[in-house]
């Protein structure tokens, strides 16, 4: 049977292992997490810590194949965790996609490996999901979207019509992105924020309209 492994083992990771354990066909795969806090294998919620990062090559080598899932809110840090797995050089270690049961995605949508989409999101149609992305709890993108790789759409955000989201962009919860925005790459949208112009990269804004109170880089 192929596993499926949890990289870290914060808040969000618990909400993982729940949907992966509520979930019929994921909840008899479940192995357990890796965090680098991790110093002997312990329980955790309804599994294990089976050690840290750097142990999986190990846990991998004893299974054929192993699918995980990296359960970490900040978008930099998930995407270092995602390029020191891939320079393991694990072959059958594996990101998958985690889609919760009551989750809609309409016709001609694309979600890239590693992403999650938790309960109650909804992708409608002819819309392209990146890597490693996570679109959380009633977070809902409309049609023609393009959500770039390690973004994180926050609980309630709605993103309208053809809008374009960068690498790394974060959308607060509550706030919604209105149609043919795009919004640049690693820029922070405040929770319950309104975009109504688009957005530059590296900022973070925050209002009603949305305004950039900083530079980031």
């Amino acid at each position: 049977m192929v596993k499926t492994v949890i990289i870290a083992a914060g808040g969000h990771a618990r909400e993982i292992a729940a949907y992966l354990m509520d979930d019929p066909q994921t909840a008899g795969t479940l192995a357990g997490a890796f965090d680098d806090a991790c110093q002997t294998p312990t329980p955790w919620h309804g599994t294990q810590l089976l050690g840290s990062v750097s142990d999986l090559p190990a846990f991998c080598a004893l299974e054929d194949t192993v699918n995980f899932i990296i359960a970490v809110g900040s978008n930099p840090v998930r995407q270092k965790i995602a390029a020191r797995i891939a320079a393991m050089g694990v072959h059958n270690l594996k990101p998958i996609i985690v889609k919760h049961s009551s989750t809609w995605t309409g016709a001609g949508v694309q979600i890239g490996e590693g992403t999650l989409l938790a309960p109650n999101s909804l992708v409608t149609t002819t819309s392209r999901i990146g890597k490693h992305v996570i679109l959380n709890v009633k977070a809902s993108v409309s049609h023609d979207c393009v959500v770039g790789n390690f973004c994180n759409i926050n609980p309630g955000a709605t993103i309208c019509g053809d809008v374009h989201l960068g690498e790394g962009c974060y959308i607060g919860a509550g706030a919604t992105v209105l149609e043919k925005r795009k919004i640049g790459a690693w820029t922070i949208v405040g929770a319950g924020a309104v975009v109504t112009e688009d957005l530059p990269a590296g900022v973070t804004a925050v209002g009603v309209p949305a305004r950039i109170i900083r530079h980031h880089g």
